[in-house]
């Protein structure tokens, strides 16, 4: 009761005092105050009243247990003045345009939002559940969360970006890269008949490496079927018929692997290579896989172009050049990193030498075996990632193919006398966004190590979500989107709800990220990247 009675208090003070401030007008109709000035005078009035209210024990103050920490008054105060001023600014910022009935109603769950975000923030770090280290698990986690959304994102964004629809199939696309990828990880997890451990245990990257290809294959052959049965023949039709069409693709293809696959959960095996917390090796070892990559790419550059050079009569093997520099990439990666490693290793073991009783507590022999506080999985999906969409953005800013998908997205009908073949560079689009899903659902079922046909319903919202967050058609904003969206549903349940006395808070980790969305829309409908919905995009 007291909750909403203090929400009741900025309510009234904000609305009343705003519509009083909004009346000082000179004699041309402009505000005699600034904006800015009258949400800090809203602020502090709001600041003042709570913590009048809360020293006095009154019904309508609440200090969101600051009080427990710097008194009744002061944690009033400084409660009112966190959750006041921000209130108070965009109060005054709502008012100084025009504003009707409908601009009131937003102004109301505005105030709301941020009335439950600050204070659930202010009472669950007053008198703190968690540790430091449990709130970056839950960073950590919220980060490779925000990875996967993100590399599913891309493919929305990347659609929208050249064709102005929605891919609602793309979800059903991410599944069936994860899905069928868990058999041939199942198969690899299987021990040999003689006794010998399973090729996922002794050889864990040409596994992964295989795992990731089928997924990546199936989820571009099944996104590049569905665009050229569906889409293409609705390319010149009304936007909605697209629009429904792909809602139709996405129960056929949800229910067609239902009857491939079945209708269970499955439990994706797991990678021994990846069980447990990071040590500084491993750190090392991803130092050495920087360290060869940054040396190998200017070294590598010089035959690359050769190899250009000598396929340039060749258009058909145009792919060819930078599939031999990728192999002979692989190669030195696989056999110079662990060089690399090893020296790093002992650097670390000669500079900071094992205590005797840290290599008992934690079991150890030396400093390059010490635990790091960060799930190997997680820094794999986070790494993974990073690098997958890192690599797309290079694809699309520095490549032919990426110039070309940048002009047929601005306008098809001028790329197409260009020379440039749209529907081709629709496909690749299409093929593009499928083989990240394709990753991204095998970066899923190692992560949350369980598969089924209805997998990519919640996960393709989520990256939805993800994309209007960033700017629809904007590839970095659909990446940070992505991110954004990870992070603030792993830490969200914890930070807001949990102090606000909410049983269970993580079972409603949906509504914290839809409500997130809500709010940077309200904000910038737009989304965080977005460009003017009336300007053509690149």
């Amino acid at each position: 009761m007291q909750f909403f009675s203090n929400l009741l208090l900025y309510i009234v003070i904000s609305l009343g005092v705003g519509y009083v401030l909004r009346s000082f007008r000179n004699e041309e109709g402009d505000p005699k105050i600034p904006w800015y000035v009258n949400g800090v005078i809203i602020g502090v009035l709001c600041g003042v009243a709570n913590a009048l209210f809360a020293s006095a024990g009154l019904l309508i103050g609440y200090s969101f247990h600051l009080d427990e920490v710097i008194g009744p008054f002061m944690g009033g105060l400084g409660t009112g003045l966190l959750i006041g001023i921000p209130v108070g600014l965009i109060t005054a910022y709502d008012m100084t345009k025009r504003f009707t009935i409908i601009d009131g109603w937003l102004l109301f769950f505005k105030i709301i939002i941020i009335f439950i975000v600050i204070g659930g923030t202010i009472s669950s770090l007053s008198v703190p559940k968690y540790s430091s280290q449990q709130w970056f698990d839950f960073f950590v986690f919220g980060v490779a969360q925000g990875g996967i959304y993100a590399l599913i994102a891309l493919g929305y964004t990347l659609v929208y970006g050249i064709l102005f629809m929605i891919n609602f199939a793309h979800g059903e696309v991410f599944m069936s890269g994860a899905f069928t990828a868990f058999f041939v990880a199942r198969a690899l997890a299987q021990p040999g008949a003689d006794g010998n451990p399973s090729m996922l245990e002794a050889n864990p990257i040409p596994a992964l490496t295989i795992i990731f290809l089928v997924a990546m294959i199936t989820s571009t052959v099944v996104a590049v079927i569905v665009e050229r049965v569906a889409y293409k023949p609705l390319r010149r039709a009304p936007r909605l018929v697209p629009l429904i069409t792909a809602i139709g693709a996405s129960f056929f293809l949800q229910y067609t692997f239902r009857g491939f696959y079945g209708s269970g959960v499955e439990a994706y095996p797991e990678v021994p290579a990846l069980r447990g917390d990071m040590t500084i090796g491993d750190i090392n070892l991803f130092f050495g896989l920087l360290v060869v990559v940054a040396v190998g790419w200017f070294a590598l550059l010089p035959v690359y172009r050769s190899l250009k050079r000598t396929f340039i009569e060749q258009p058909r093997l145009g792919w060819a050049p930078f599939a031999i520099s990728a192999v002979i990439m692989l190669a030195a990666i696989f056999l110079i990193a662990p060089l690399v490693q090893g020296a790093l290793n002992g650097v670390v073991n000669s500079a900071f030498p094992l205590s005797a009783q840290v290599a008992t507590e934690q079991e150890i022999t030396t400093r390059a075996e010490y635990l790091v506080t960060i799930s190997r999985i997680q820094f794999v999906v986070v790494v993974s990632s990073i690098a997958m969409m890192g690599g797309l953005y290079f694809l699309i800013q520095k490549t032919k193919i990426g110039k070309a998908m940048r002009a047929v997205a601005e306008d098809k009908d001028v790329a197409a006398l260009m020379g440039i073949d749209v529907d081709r560079i629709i496909t690749i689009t299409f093929a593009l966004g499928a083989a990240l899903a394709g990753a991204a659902g095998v970066l899923y079922g190692l992560m949350f190590r369980q598969v089924n046909f209805f997998m990519g319903f919640f996960p393709g919202l989520k990256a939805f979500t993800a994309a209007v967050l960033g700017g629809i058609g904007n590839v970095p904003g659909a990446m940070m989107g992505g991110f954004f969206l990870g992070i603030f549903e792993s830490l969200g349940p914890s930070l807001f709800l949990e102090g606000l006395g909410i049983a269970a808070p993580y079972q409603l980790k949906d509504a914290i990220a839809f409500t997130m969305l809500v709010l940077v829309l309200i904000f910038r409908p737009t989304g965080i990247m977005g460009v003017d919905l009336g300007k053509k995009k690149a």
